[in-house]
């Protein structure tokens, strides 16, 4: 029964894969614009480098492997500071610490003991929807743990077994209001492709789930979230549809710009920033390509930095981290602000691994990011280095002001003119 519900998402790893190899023979990112080569807005191999926090994944207390046997955890966000939660450390959400306990920098705390059973690779983490709440789906069933109240509810929101919840967004937290994207089969062919999928905008107030609007989807679509509005993205067609969170027909600036370069660029993924009207488009290994929506900026493409992925914005939208090139494996931060002509500043290398997905997170007080890369757990922290201005600006003030200096030395991205 497992491999029937995961049978969509064991489809579309193989679709990224062979995608992700064609990308690496040049075969889909054109990374043109106007006939010309699109060069990269920054150098990696450039980047200055900020040592993190490790910690040893075996060898901790008595000698005992940190993570109770397992070589490798999940991580996702959880409102509570200076911490990362996983589901692989037992039945419970586990909470790692990075605060003294016993002589260590390092301590782990369990929540909701046994109500996370069966956790595995279907399942959909929900970043925080409220201060004290966050949301868990795997694989029919999604669970709102609310820590303050230490209290979990938990709905159906499709009872057919051939299918599963392959995404979840929230619409509005006060009014208990999510999106979900359903995928299975359709049960019309023995042939595994023969996949359906739609959007479900689901009532969380009562005991059970209640279906408010029900929205079919185009067969391997990709769906990412811009703001208040989603993007509905067929990359073979280049069919782009966008709808607000009530699934009503709407529209967006980034379509426009999308439209208009169309034959330059390709995407499988769009990282928006959570204010700031920029994204990042995403396909594969060929990088990131930057646009900006603003009126009065520039609104040409650049690639930002070739072969970069998993990207993902702090929670206070301050920094981007993104994965190097696929040769290097090494973990980076970029400083985001207004200040920059493109909004982000120069690469930060912050841990010379990679982690892959869902093996990295963001906690807040202190902003830091965390990655487990199964011998060990790193950890960078964005609020507390030392700096020679300490006290008067925050590190990201004094990051910026710095890069800034340079980039207009440098003569860099129209600064320095």
């Amino acid at each position: 029964m497992k491999s029937i519900i995961n049978t969509r998402q064991n489809v579309i790893r193989l679709c990224c894969v062979i995608l992700m190899i064609a990308v690496s023979n040049g075969l889909f990112l054109t990374n043109s614009y106007g006939g010309k080569k699109m060069i990269d807005l920054y150098d990696i191999k450039q980047a200055t480098v900020l040592k993190p926090q490790i910690f040893e994944a075996t060898g901790g207390l008595f000698g005992t492997n940190l993570f109770g046997g397992y070589t490798s955890v999940n991580l996702f966000p959880i409102p509570l500071a200076n911490s990362v939660g996983t589901t692989q450390m037992g039945n419970a959400i586990t909470e790692i610490s990075f605060s003294s306990f016993l002589g260590r920098r390092i301590s782990f705390d369990r929540h909701f003991k046994n109500a996370v059973k069966n956790m595995d690779v279907s399942e959909v983490f929900m970043p925080q929807i409220t201060k004290d709440v966050i949301g868990i789906g795997q694989p029919r069933k999604f669970t709102l743990y609310d820590f303050k109240k230490k209290i979990q509810r938990t709905f159906t929101i499709t009872p057919d077994i051939s299918e599963t919840i392959s995404k979840a967004v929230v619409v509005d937290a006060k009014q208990n209001l999510f999106l979900f994207e359903i995928s299975g089969h359709t049960g019309n062919s023995p042939s595994p492709w023969d996949i359906s999928s739609s959007l479900l905008l689901m009532d969380l107030n009562g005991v059970e789930a209640r279906l408010v609007k029900e929205m079919p989807v185009e067969r391997y679509f990709m769906w990412s979230v811009v703001g208040d509005k989603n993007f509905l993205y067929r990359n073979k067609t280049q069919q782009l549809r966008v709808v607000d969170m009530n699934l009503e027909p709407s529209h967006h600036p980034l379509v426009d710009i999308i439209k208009k370069h169309k034959d330059e660029i390709n995407f499988c993924k769009i990282y928006a920033h959570p204010t700031l009207p920029f994204a990042i488009l995403h396909w594969g290994y060929s990088g990131g390509v930057f646009i900006s929506w603003e009126e009065g900026r520039d609104k040409t493409p650049h690639l930002l930095i070739d072969s970069a992925h998993q990207f993902l914005f702090s929670p206070d939208g301050k920094w981007l981290s993104f994965r190097g090139d696929r040769d290097s494996g090494k973990t980076y931060v970029m400083p985001v602000s207004e200040k920059y002509p493109h909004y982000l500043g120069s690469p930060i290398q912050i841990a010379d691994d990679y982690f892959d997905d869902d093996n990295y997170a963001w906690t807040t007080n202190p902003i830091s990011f965390v990655g487990c890369s199964g011998k060990e757990i790193y950890r960078c922290d964005l609020e507390n280095q030392d700096f020679p201005e300490k006290g008067k600006m925050s590190f990201h003030d004094y990051v910026v002001q710095e890069d800034l200096i340079k980039l207009t030395r440098e003569k860099r991205q129209g600064l320095g003119k």
